[in-house]
């Protein structure tokens, strides 16, 4: 079984409205989508390339994220009032709706081969790397990650 958890969170939100200049690191924003949902294809299809992944006996697993879906976003990020911040952070939601769909694509591909895909979601964590919405972590419902963990 391999087990895919990319991940690379760069810091500053993504102001692009109201004439403010705002935080879009591009390079770092292409990373998190090279780091989150390239490199779960990258493990995936080297282990499937040599030999390690076989047909009937092995699993590939993708913790994931609903910070990738589409609709969601529509949820947490309602759109801002006349002069509110919004941070999209873009690069995150962006390599998570790749990863997702790259998940989605591989197991079509595997299927033939008979090794399963699946995607997990282990819901809003409290970590280092969610620690800038520690504000709106119990709003949100965030976990401690062994919590998550067992989702």
């Amino acid at each position: 079984m391999v087990i895919n958890k990319a991940r690379f969170f760069y810091g500053p939100g993504g102001l692009v409205g109201g004439g403010r200049e705002g935080h879009l690191n591009y390079p770092q924003q292409l990373l998190m989508i090279d780091v989150c949902a390239i490199g779960p294809l990258r493990v995936t299809s080297s282990l499937y390339k040599a030999g390690l992944l076989v047909g009937g006996k092995s699993k590939a697993i993708v913790i994931t994220s609903q910070a990738g879906s589409c609709e969601w976003r529509f949820t947490q990020n309602p759109t801002p009032q006349v002069g509110e911040e919004f941070h999209g952070n873009y690069g995150h939601h962006m390599s998570r709706a790749a990863c997702n769909i790259m998940a989605v694509l591989l197991s079509q591909e595997l299927k033939a081969a008979d090794i399963p895909v699946q995607l997990l979601h282990p819901g809003f964590n409290r970590t280092q790397m969610t620690q800038k919405y520690a504000h709106i972590w119990d709003v949100e419902g965030a976990v401690e990650p062994s919590v998550g963990a067992k989702r």
